[in-house]
């Protein structure tokens, strides 16, 4: 991840972001012999955490966008 703070503002920001920790993941899998580091556990837990979150900002932009389908569904129903 970069040094800013990236912000979730829609699904392509969300897959951005979880192609990165594929990426940083199967990158540290992949060598010939894994060795733990004494790093590994502290950035699991921080993966971890913002794998949930990344869960939580999807499930956001999906209730906004259902909330925007309804409006546009009561516009439709209203201009009938």
């Amino acid at each position: 991840m970069t040094s800013s703070i990236q912000v979730f503002s829609n699904r392509e920001s969300l897959l951005e972001a979880n192609a990165v920790l594929i990426t940083q993941l199967q990158n540290r899998l992949r060598v010939k012999r894994f060795r733990a580091n004494e790093n590994d556990t502290s950035k699991l837990e921080y993966m971890k955490t913002l794998t949930e979150t990344l869960k939580v900002q999807n499930g956001i932009l999906e209730s906004c966008q259902l909330d925007d389908i309804k409006e546009e569904i009561a516009k439709l129903k209203g201009s009938k």
